[in-house]
């Protein structure tokens, strides 16, 4: 802390006190020989979060204001369900604090009406009691408080033209409660009743006159919340994001329920980021209640997440049977992953039949039923890899052999192996089976899969390390997208990292991978498919150059994925 801030912090420590006056006394003292003492003054503290600028210029010490300071609410239903008071309405002067919320203790119950007493300041701690006896207006302290209110509103109002004037209570609260020590700091009724005896509204922070345009005060409270978010998040501060997202689920919730369940689902996404999964799943469990299928959707992808696929099943199945109409894409969303986790189902029971090569080559017509069975090609593509990975020219050959003769599987067995296996394997496959496309589409795919789009994040938003995706075409309008991370800082365009997600239909793409990138404040947009190929392989020499082994490579194929469905088929 600089020396000056330090002297005008001891200043404030008795009252709020004019700019101008604390740059002269500090001059007087020798502490600043600044030409603007008052200009130092504001720079030394402008960004010290102890210290809030009143609305008559004066600066005041948030913790000399507001400690020992007693504000009376009525616990709602609602906040003694959720367990906290939100810090708005009767209570928004702690919003000066920092505070989003105050814990209820267990023993409150829903109506009682409770103190709130600061205790202290940095950091807060607040105590909460329930009281026996009925309230009484507090005469001098809310005189004080609603003078300052009405100079500050016809102020306001002299500078509007037909919109009633509104300002923010809290600092307003904090003038009367700094300047004298003994206001509000005993038990008296709610602020709100307070105003409301004296003509005026409370809502959110804020009181005005009759007639305010509150609708529009609340949309612009949940755009700076939500730009809160936004900024936390691109911080990579995922815990913090959530907790204002919390409070913008509680402001929705009261004053525009229509916006409260895409807000809920979007707390459950930071919490599930913030790796509070337990806690994103309570939200959006408990949300069920209200019917709607989006709930069902999110709750499903963390289960997966967390590997509860029965869970996850359920939650498609109860999510489809809610669909009405007008949810086509989050009906197509559910149908698509209902058929992922299906065909991961038959992929780790095919894995098992499949055993060792051994047992495979010993077992033909087991195998080819084993390695066709998943519905989905990228994971009959999986099948091939891992059936014929640790087998020699030989043996691979012999398998293919036998694999062509066992009805109509083994062809399609085969057909896969041509589309999957590099040469002269994948040769030998085509050759038993001919130019005949599989009646499976899921097989056909493979054959047929081809680079159709791209997209990429910006450089300007994120320099060193840009994201680009390629789509390859799948079965059933499904994409197979190819993620690779350039690195444009310490490797010099190399790709530090590469990896297929699994297919999944477009809307889930635009849901799952660009909506969580575009909240961490990197976008994607459409790109050119041909420069985001020549990208990839050109930053994929860059690597190999490097002799940097990419993490993803310990999970899967990714290098020969790469040169089979992105190189390979090349772009038009």
């Amino acid at each position: 802390m600089s020396r000056i801030a330090q002297a005008a912090l001891s200043i404030l420590a008795a009252g709020p006190v004019a700019v101008a006056d604390i740059g002269r006394l500090l001059a007087r003292q020798g502490v600043t020989r600044a030409r603007d003492p008052g200009a130092a003054v504001r720079r030394a503290l402008r960004d010290d979060p102890r210290v809030v600028s009143l609305h008559d210029g004066r600066l005041a010490r948030i913790d000399q204001g507001l400690r020992d300071v007693v504000l009376t609410t009525r616990v709602t239903r609602a906040a003694r369900d959720r367990g906290a008071l939100d810090v708005d309405g009767d209570l928004a002067p702690l919003a000066l604090l920092g505070l989003a919320s105050a814990a209820l203790p267990d023993r409150i119950a829903a109506g009682d009406t409770v103190a709130v007493r600061v205790e202290d300041v940095a950091p807060p701690r607040l105590a909460i009691t329930a009281l026996t006896r009925g309230v009484k207006a507090r005469l001098h302290d809310e005189a004080e408080l609603l003078d300052a209110i009405g100079a500050r509103l016809v102020r306001t109002e002299a500078g509007l033209a037909g919109a009633a004037p509104i300002t923010r209570l809290a600092p307003l609260f904090l003038s009367v409660v700094a300047a004298d020590p003994a206001s509000y700091r005993t038990p008296g009724r709610p602020l709100g009743e307070a105003l409301k005896d004296a003509g005026w509204e409370l809502h959110l922070g804020w009181v005005g006159g009759r007639g305010a345009a509150w609708d529009e005060v609340t949309e612009n409270e949940v755009r700076a919340l939500e730009a809160d978010v936004a900024d936390l998040l691109v911080g990579e501060q995922a815990l913090q994001a959530a907790e204002v997202q919390h409070r913008v689920v509680g402001l929705v919730r009261r004053h525009l329920p229509h916006h409260a369940p895409s807000a809920r689902r979007r707390l459950a996404r930071l919490l599930s980021r913030a790796g509070r999964v337990d806690q994103a799943l309570e939200v959006l469990t408990g949300a069920f209640r209200f019917r709607d299928p989006e709930d069902h959707y999110e709750a499903a992808l963390l289960a997966v997440r967390t590997g509860d696929v029965v869970s996850s099943r359920r939650w498609v199945n109860e999510g489809l049977a809610l669909v009405r109409d007008g949810d086509d894409e989050v009906a197509l969303c559910l149908d698509d992953l209902a058929s992922d986790l299906d065909a991961q189902a038959a992929f780790f029971a095919a894995r098992e039949t499949l055993g060792t090569a051994g047992d495979a080559v010993s077992d033909i017509e087991r195998c080819a039923r084993a390695i066709t069975a998943p519905r989905r090609s990228y994971l009959v593509e999986a099948l091939v890899e891992e059936t014929f990975a640790e087998l020699d020219f030989s043996e691979a050959a012999r398998l293919i052999e036998a694999l062509s003769r066992v009805g109509d599987t083994g062809p399609d067995a085969c057909r896969a192996c041509a589309a999957v296996l590099d040469a002269p394997l994948a040769a030998l496959a085509a050759e038993r089976v001919g130019d005949e496309l599989s009646v499976r589409p899921w097989i056909t795919a493979l054959a047929e899969a081809r680079p159709v789009a791209a997209w990429s994040t910006r450089r300007e938003d994120a320099p060193d390390q840009q994201q680009v995706l390629v789509a390859v075409a799948k079965e059933e309008a499904r994409i197979a997208g190819l993620v690779a991370l350039i690195d444009h800082g310490e490797m010099g365009g190399a790709v530090k990292d590469a990896f297929f997600l699994p297919d999944l239909a477009e809307p889930r793409l635009q849901r799952e991978v660009f909506g969580p990138m575009a909240d961490m404040g990197v976008p994607s947009e459409p790109a050119g498919l041909r420069g985001a190929v020549e990208a990839v392989t050109e930053g994929l020499v860059l690597t190999d150059a490097l002799g940097w082994r990419m993490p993803s490579e310990s999970r899967q194929p990714v290098r020969a994925r790469i040169e089979r469905w992105i190189v390979r088929p090349g772009v038009a």
